[in-house]
């Protein structure tokens, strides 16, 4: 086709298409990737203001022809604190770590940095989403035989070992020494308020949860020890599995759940730990690479054409 050229040598104008075409595919990469980035940091902007939430953080990846980008899980900093002054069912977590909740729905076990909680009408500990607030009862405030009338107030998860409901705390000779060793496993954190008396599971005025997560009950001028807050951490975050935004779930590369050695904040929420300013910042650089992106496709476009119309 090219009698002039000698044998071996590349043709100039075919070689020029080549280098044409590759100019395109990267401004078209470049484009979608910074586009990508683009929603990456949107999302992270609308969920600014959302108690629990954890940034996203990607990556970019260099290829041959462009790059792209790749989710690189999420930011596990600490959020601000958000103080709710006489709300005692607000939480946070103060360090590494998870509120452990169970799904009524199919039993299952997830866990949450939001502690936004409130107690449902049978006087569970309840996330905004209906999931139970798990807690371990403790073996200086317990009644193993139990009480029928306050077995009513959750028929679906009855308890093996009953979180002193009607026995008479101003028996025991106090001070008691610590907060009592944990007795069995994990188990929706019950506290129902008696309707003839509008107290806790009858006895109790006032709730506080101290930084060790322990649920503390006011009786007179005595605190009983109730519960303890079941706090998990894991050995890769970025391993969990996401589930509606704020939860999430154990899975083969997070590992097992872990001892958590996190504070406890009583009448706090942890808000998003997205820094808006910089996530701005990163948008409106964001856009002028898409902007730049776009014109050297359109540039990489019109050569493309040149070239064509001189072949033909």
């Amino acid at each position: 086709m090219y009698p002039y050229l000698k044998k071996g040598t590349s043709n100039p104008i075919e070689t020029g298409e080549k280098n044409i075409m590759n100019a395109t595919t990267i401004a078209a990469n470049s484009a979608q990737s910074t586009l990508e980035m683009i929603n990456f940091l949107t999302e992270n902007i609308i969920n600014a203001e959302t108690p629990g939430y954890n940034g996203k953080r990607f990556t970019f990846r260099d290829y041959l022809y462009g790059g792209t980008i790749e989710d690189a899980g999420r930011s596990w900093r600490q959020g601000k604190q958000q103080v709710r002054v006489g709300e005692p069912t607000k939480m946070m977590l103060k360090g590494k770590g998870f509120f452990t909740v169970l799904n009524p729905e199919n039993n299952e076990i997830v866990y949450t940095r939001l502690g936004d909680f409130h107690f449902d009408k049978n006087g569970y500990l309840t996330s905004t989403e209906g999931f139970l607030v798990l807690g371990t009862p403790l073996q200086s405030n317990l009644q193993p035989l139990g009480n029928s009338k306050y077995n009513k107030l959750g028929p679906k998860f009855e308890f093996d070992i009953f979180a002193d409901p009607l026995s008479n705390p101003s028996k025991r000779n106090y001070p008691n020494v610590g907060s009592g060793q944990e007795a069995g496993k994990p188990q929706p954190v019950n506290l129902g308020m008696d309707p003839t008396n509008g107290l806790y599971l009858g006895k109790y005025e006032k709730l506080r949860i101290d930084k060790s997560g322990i649920i503390w009950g006011k009786y007179g001028d005595s605190e009983v020890s109730l519960y303890k807050v079941a706090t998990r951490n894991f050995q890769n975050l970025n391993g969990l599995k996401n589930f509606r935004s704020t939860y999430w779930k154990e899975t083969s590369e997070s590992g097992p759940p872990l001892p958590c050695n996190a504070l406890v904040l009583n009448e706090a929420l942890e808000q998003s730990n997205v820094w808006t300013k910089v996530e701005v910042d990163y948008v409106i650089e964001a856009q002028r690479q898409y902007a730049a992106a776009i014109n050297s496709h359109k540039v990489a476009d019109r050569l493309v054409q040149q070239a064509i119309e001189l072949v033909g």
